[in-house]
């Protein structure tokens, strides 16, 4: 039977030297808070407060341990401080050549009414409308192994009071990007965020930027307004490329087609047409510049690669149960997402190091765990990470209290000391008869 202990004591030390690090300048009740959060939900690979409490095995109840954490979510205001400590640790992962990953999604839930401010959204795994709330994310895909790095996250519901609409809350992050990474880096996009607003903010801005385009959109091509989808199948593709796509390797045509839109003068975009995807064409608008066969392939590359921040969805969901979250306060609701992202963030930064001694003992420790036939880590290691994590924190005591131990400010004795006695000296050189 394999011993576990140093491995378990090993990994459970560079956890606690990342909350240490992304806690600095933060109080003492706030940073205890991160800690326990963190810890628990590796240990438990679940949000519930509840399972969260019973990782910890503090010496008093659930119940007690449950408030505690409740009330510590509610009350955290340190989210920009221990945000900013972070990615200051993905700094170096980024460069001028970085690809954003820009997508929302949506946290149902369907039975949980009395939550604060929940709204209807709409459910993506079933299509249907239900009670939730919406998210927004940004993720740097880092240049030696493409890892979603979350550097934005945001939770917000459309029945806020200050909410304002989706296209401002779109325009917050993109703004927040801007200012904290610069104009450099390459944002990729969905057809969800094809709309004028967003070409706009990315032209006045200088930005590169690669938009997949709605059927109903009509460009300038010639001199004459034409949808795009009649204008891409005037063209059947000349240049290739493969790809593969869950296995299957495809056969890609792509083409390249200088347009002009309405709303913007004379400012020429590129239109790449790829066929092979699907029946219907995939249609990708960009301002980025090169040769014909040069945006036809790196424009095709990078939008694939978008697909990554689904992955990084689908892995919270699916294995730390993210949408089964029982807090009920939308600043507790906030904050439990931002957590998570900083331990999901740990794991894309422990990724970029692929034979260090902390990712090749959490793999180790994760292939004594069946695999679900639906996951793919072949490149997205994310899942294996959170198995070691789980496997091995549970083979040692927490003991969370020897990284903050409790401080208490105990009162002076009252009670008199005949040797603290201030005459005590004087009587010294009294001898006992």
């Amino acid at each position: 039977m394999r011993n576990y202990s140093r491995d378990a004591a090993f990994v459970k030390g560079e956890l606690e030297k990342y909350c240490l690090k992304i806690c600095s300048n933060l109080g003492r009740v706030a940073t205890r808070l991160v800690i326990n959060m963190l810890f628990g939900i590796a240990k438990a690979n679940s949000c519930l407060l509840t399972d969260i409490g019973r990782a910890l095995d503090e010496k008093i109840t659930i119940k007690k341990t449950v408030e505690r954490l409740s009330r510590g979510l509610q009350r955290f205001d340190d989210e920009k401080t221990i945000w900013e400590n972070y990615l200051q640790l993905t700094d170096k992962h980024i460069d001028k050549t970085t690809i954003f990953a820009i997508d929302n999604s949506d946290l149902a839930k369907k039975y949980s009414v009395a939550m604060e401010d929940i709204h209807e959204v709409h459910d993506g795994s079933t299509g249907a409308c239900v009670p939730g709330y919406m998210t927004l994310e940004i993720v740097a895909l880092t240049h030696k192994h493409t890892t979603p790095l979350p550097v934005y996250e945001r939770v917000y519901s459309a029945a806020e009071p200050k909410f304002v609409s989706e296209n401002d809350e779109i325009l917050k992050g993109l703004k927040f990007l801007s200012k904290r990474h610069g104009h450099s880096g390459i944002r990729v996009m969905d057809r969800g965020y094809d709309a004028n607003v967003f070409i706009s903010y990315f032209t006045e801005e200088t930005e590169r930027f690669i938009i997949r385009l709605k059927k109903n959109r009509n460009v300038i091509y010639k001199d004459k307004v034409k949808n795009v989808e009649q204008l891409a199948s005037q063209y059947k593709g000349k240049h290739k490329m493969s790809c593969t796509i869950y296995g299957e390797t495809v056969e890609c045509k792509i083409s390249a087609i200088p347009v002009k839109l309405d709303a913007f003068g004379e400012r020429i975009f590129q239109l790449v047409v790829v066929h092979g995807l699907g029946k219907i064409p995939m249609l990708l608008l960009t301002n980025c510049n090169g040769t014909e066969e040069q945006l036809c392939l790196a424009i095709t590359k990078m939008y694939l690669l978008r697909w990554r921040i689904e992955e990084h969805f689908r892995f919270k969901k699916y294995q730390y149960s993210f949408e089964d979250f029982r807090v009920r306060r939308l600043k507790a609701i906030r904050n439990l997402h931002m957590l998570t992202n900083l331990l999901t963030g740990y794991m894309a930064l422990i990724t970029q190091s692929p034979t260090s001694f902390i990712m090749c003992k959490l793999r180790l420790a994760a292939k004594a765990i069946p695999r679900s036939s639906k996951r793919r880590p072949k490149k997205f290691f994310h899942y294996e990470l959170a198995e070691g994590f789980a496997k091995l924190l549970q083979k040692t005591a927490l003991n969370l209290a020897a990284i903050l131990p409790p401080v208490r400010n105990r009162p002076s004795q009252r009670q008199l000391n005949f040797f603290s006695n201030r005459h005590w000296h004087s009587l010294k050189s009294f001898a006992i008869i």
